[in-house]
């Protein structure tokens, strides 16, 4: 199969793709006639964003939604994220439909959602530009978008550029459509491997990273294609290159973000392991609100301590002991982690 060839049942989910785009055409037009220059006139040099970073599988949802307790934030959230083209005129009809019609709980993990829930922005980001790594989730068997707009590995200048263009433009939206007033609290693993393009963009944005036990994350990782990446799959992709996928993602996003974290000032960075977040919630978030002064740490610990008892008896995902073979596998390809962040390899 051509790296942009589709599966019988890809063609089948093209099909439905391409209707409803071509249905929401009209509105997504009026939309931009209505708010594309002031969308594109906002800044972010009064209030840069605040970018959480971390592989997927490694808390970075649970990260996010604790800290989009604090009424200092903005985030990107659901309804947005789905119909991120027409959302701004079309939230009296669309939202109760999809508050209706989503699920209670996210299939790869069981955390709560709804239409307001944070949302992380690479998937609308996929909808109004093809440069983003979103698009090998599609198109599996077309590693190159990761390559060129994760790791900005085998990029030109030209495609560069257009790039940031188009990302600058993905957050204007969100900060215009959450008013333009608070600090974007963005969340996408995507940009894990991106830091010195953010800083170029963003010098003086703040970045929390979040890591976890590799043998976990793998684990989790390849429970997250099967259940969900899987299902927007366009191309015929064998349980042997998801789990080769998944190493691989994880070794180059990994390297990348290691080499480049030194480009960010302390002052501007903080880092916390899944563990302390999970074991010690509120002291683990208390050491991030002083480390960057951020404002009202008293009313949000009693946000957060609320939104802890509403988890209730939360059960994570459970999976079968790893083979002798794979923990082989994971070692000889992300050893460099393990030593990097202080796991054990037993």
């Amino acid at each position: 199969m051509e790296e942009n060839e589709l599966s019988e049942r890809g063609k089948k989910l093209f099909r439905k793709i391409n209707f409803v785009s071509t249905v929401f055409a009209p509105l997504c037009k009026w939309q931009d006639f209505l708010y594309d220059k002031k969308i594109r006139s906002i800044g972010f040099e009064d209030r840069p964003p605040v970018f959480l970073l971390g592989h997927w599988r490694s808390g970075t949802t649970h990260l996010h939604y604790l800290l989009s307790l604090s009424e200092q934030f903005a985030h990107l959230e659901n309804f947005q994220a789905f119909f991120f083209k027409v959302a701004l005129i079309s939230g009296p009809i669309l939202k109760p439909f999809l508050a209706f019609s989503m699920p209670r709980k996210r299939p790869q993990d069981n955390i709560r959602i709804n239409a307001n829930s944070p949302a992380e922005e690479e998937q609308p980001f996929a909808n109004i530009s093809h440069r983003t790594g979103m698009q090998t989730f599609f198109f599996p068997k077309n590693r190159s978008y990761f390559d060129k707009y994760n790791l900005f590995s085998g990029i030109s200048k030209e495609e560069l550029e257009e790039w940031r263009k188009d990302f600058i433009y993905l957050l204007q939206n969100i900060a215009f459509y959450t008013g333009n007033k608070k600090t974007l609290l963005l969340k996408n693993p995507h940009n894990t491997s991106r830091v010195k393009e953010l800083l170029e963009l963003f010098p003086n944005a703040r970045f929390i990273h979040i890591h976890r036990d590799p043998f976990e994350v793998y684990n989790s990782s390849v429970h997250l294609y099967r259940k969900t990446v899987s299902t927007q799959f366009l191309q015929d992709f064998s349980e042997e290159e998801i789990e080769e996928r998944v190493l691989y993602s994880y070794e180059k996003t990994m390297q990348k973000f290691i080499a480049e974290r030194n480009l960010i000032p302390d002052e501007q960075f903080f880092e916390m392991s899944y563990e302390d977040l999970k074991v010690h919630p509120k002291k683990t978030l208390t050491k991030v609100f002083e480390h960057f002064n951020f404002a009202n740490i008293g009313d949000y610990k009693a946000d957060v301590s609320t939104y802890l008892a509403g988890l209730g008896k939360y059960e994570a995902n459970k999976f079968k002991e790893l083979s002798p073979e794979q923990r082989e596998k994971i070692l000889s390809r992300w050893k460099f982690a393990f030593e990097h962040f202080g796991y054990s390899t037993n």
